[in-house]
This record gives structure tokens, C-alpha cells and sequence, in this order.
């Protein structure tokens, strides 16, 4: 049974991730930075973008250069809560 929610974890981050770096590529100026093969989305976003969002209670990385920022997703996430943070995100950059 264990591998049966291992299973079913991993294909909710895979479709909560494709579903992150969709709605992140409809804003202007934002370019992935890597492909998105694991739980992990890495995106460029304009500065406003990344105080705006860490304004709105939204917590991330941006360890990876200028405008870079690492969105995870885990196995307990929610599509309500990727949902939420793309709203943020088109609010934010008038998308």
C-alpha cells in the first residue's frame, strides 16, 4: 500500500508543477530557468513580482540569481494553494 501513495504523490506534484510553470509563463517577462523535471519550478520574475508576492505571505527561494525564485511543490499541496499563488501572480503583474 505504501507504493500506492508514493505513486499517487508523485503524479500530483507532476501535475501541480506543470500547472505552476504554465500559469507562470502567461506573465510577462518571466522565463523558466530549467526545465521543470522534478518537484521544483525555477522561474525569472520581475523584482516588483517577487516583493509583491513575499508582500502577499508567499515564501520562496531566490538564491539563484538575479530575478530567479524556486516554487516547490510537495507531496501535501494543494491545487487550491498553486491556484492562489498564480491568482497572486496575474494580480501582481496585471496579467
Amino acid at each position: 500500500m505504501p507504493d500506492c501513495h508514493a505513486r499517487h504523490a508523485t503524479f500530483r506534484q507532476r501535475q501541480l508543477r506543470r500547472r505552476l510553470a504554465a500559469g507562470l509563463m502567461q506573465v510577462p517577462g518571466a522565463k523558466l530557468m530549467f526545465p521543470v523535471e522534478a518537484n521544483g519550478v525555477f522561474c525569472e520574475l520581475p523584482p516588483a513580482l517577487l516583493d509583491g508576492l513575499r508582500a502577499r505571505g508567499w515564501r520562496f527561494y531566490t538564491f539563484i540569481g538575479a530575478g530567479g525564485a524556486r516554487f516547490m511543490c510537495g507531496w501535501d499541496t494543494l491545487p487550491d494553494s498553486v491556484d492562489a499563488l498564480l491568482a497572486d501572480v496575474r494580480a501582481l503583474s496585471g496579467a
